[in-house]
């Protein structure tokens, strides 16, 4: 749910429980006032009653029959229902008419039933009648809230419209208050979603609402001082990067010159210890032949380790050989794994070494990590020259493979997160698909320009 929505709603909450204790308040008090004037009603006319008819004898002669009370002169008496019996029990005279119940003010049954729940039960009066001593019949006065109670439900009625329009207007406003004073959010949002997407160079623009205000100033120090700390991280790393590739360069010149020249020495002496074994010493060509094979062994090993380490098969076979030279060995140690290639970068720029070492190490690490982590049986690699009228535009690299894939928790290890290095170095981009027992898909892409070196 929203934070819009929600104050919308706990504003209204707030307000219903205001109109529903008001209303509680409205009907407790009414209950009081009209029992209190009905009561008050009901005295005056037993008052009235007993001072005017039955201590009146005068109103009736003897001879004749009784006469009329003339309950329907009493019909403004709205909280009473006045009704004259004779002795049979029938209905003689009531102050209650036909034009009397269509002029009330009607409540629903409902809201009528409702208060006569929460109110105590209503006694009627009975007034016996007799005439010098003579029985003729009794009046009974029964309390009628009815007109009190539709006047409630009418004062109820147009408190309700009052609370509809005021809740109405009101959360007319507050959503303009709300959205208004949110909206900036949305800003924070955009920011945010830029920032993880990896635009450094966002920017908050100013906010007027000075806690909002803070939080832009804030963002917009915590990008650049994130931006700065990157920049930094990525300098250092392509510094290592540049510190590594000169330590393998020196290392494939110890190995050549040193370690190397030794094992050919070896290797011409246990040729010659072959000779002689094989002419004098018959007991010692098991040896000779053992040390002449290992001595080639390791002269073999050593090549292959100069070739990794100097990259000197791109100065020799050219970028595109080397690569398929590169692709071609690891199938050779690797003869489980079906590989498929295709590989064509004829014409790129001599200027560009940076891009085809950087190429170079970015399908030997794919390679490696194929060969430690994916467990694949299949693999596809496609090396391509983009061209853009007719000039040579950048390097397009897809790598393949149907392992194990990674998961939503991987985290680069140190790997990627060089071959990452390499490609921002040559502000180059990297796309990497993969769902677990899916496999790893790669898209590289390095744009071929002149790189100063740094």
């Amino acid at each position: 749910m929203s934070l819009k929505l929600r104050l919308i709603l706990i504003i209204n909450a707030v307000l219903l429980l205001i109109l529903v204790l008001g209303s509680i308040l409205a009907i407790d008090t009414a209950k009081k006032n009209v029992r209190a004037e009905v009561a008050s009603s009901e005295k005056l006319t037993l008052y009235l009653f007993e001072i005017g008819v039955l201590n009146n004898p005068k109103y009736y002669s003897i001879e004749s029959e009784y006469k009329p009370l003339n309950l329907q002169s009493l019909v403004h008496m709205r909280h009473l229902k006045i009704e004259f019996y004779n002795l049979e029990g029938k209905l003689v005279e009531s102050n209650i008419s036909e034009s009397r119940i269509q002029t009330m003010d009607q409540a629903p049954s409902w809201f009528v039933n409702f208060m006569g729940l929460i109110s105590d039960p209503w006694e009627p009066k009975r007034l016996p009648v007799e005439i010098l001593g003579q029985a003729k019949g009794a009046i009974i006065i029964t309390p009628d809230p009815s007109y009190e109670f539709g006047e409630i439900w009418n004062q109820l009625t147009g408190i309700f419209y009052l609370a509809g329009a005021f809740f109405i207007l009101t959360n007319i406003l507050v959503a303009w208050i709300v959205f208004r004073a949110l909206s900036p959010v949305e800003f924070i949002l955009k920011a945010l979603t830029e920032l993880e997407l990896g635009n450094l160079k966002v920017k908050m623009p100013y906010l007027k609402t000075s806690e909002l205000s803070a939080i832009s100033s804030k963002f917009n120090h915590m990008v650049k001082t994130l931006r700065l700390s990157i920049e930094q991280n990525h300098r250092l790393t392509q510094k290592l990067i540049r510190v590594q590739e000169e330590e393998k360069k020196s290392l494939a010149r110890d190995l050549h010159d040193e370690f190397g020249q030794s094992l050919t020495a070896i290797h011409a002496d246990a040729a010659v210890l072959k000779t002689l074994a094989h002419k004098e010493y018959p007991k010692i060509k098991p040896s000779a032949h053992a040390i002449s094979d290992l001595s080639k062994h390791l002269m073999n090993l050593v090549g292959g380790m100069l070739n990794r380490l100097k990259l000197g098969v791109l100065n020799e076979l050219g970028f595109e050989e080397g690569l398929i030279d590169l692709i071609d060995t690891w199938k050779l140690r690797h003869p489980k794994i079906n590989l498929q290639y295709q590989v064509n970068v004829r014409g790129i720029p001599q200027t560009n070494e940076i891009i085809s070492i950087a190429t170079y190490r970015i399908i030997q690490e794919c390679l490696t990590n194929i060969s430690r982590h994916a467990k694949a049986k299949h693999v596809a690699i496609e090396i391509q020259l983009i061209k853009k009228n007719g000039a040579s535009k950048m390097i397009d690299i897809h790598v393949k493979d149907d392992g194990i894939g990674l998961s939503k928790s991987h985290r680069d290890g140190f790997g990627l997160s060089g071959m990452r290095e390499r490609i921002h170095e040559v502000s180059g981009n990297i796309k990497i698909v993969s769902e677990v027992n899916q496999g790893v898909s790669l898209h590289i892409q390095l744009p071929l320009k002149k790189i100063k070196n740094k």
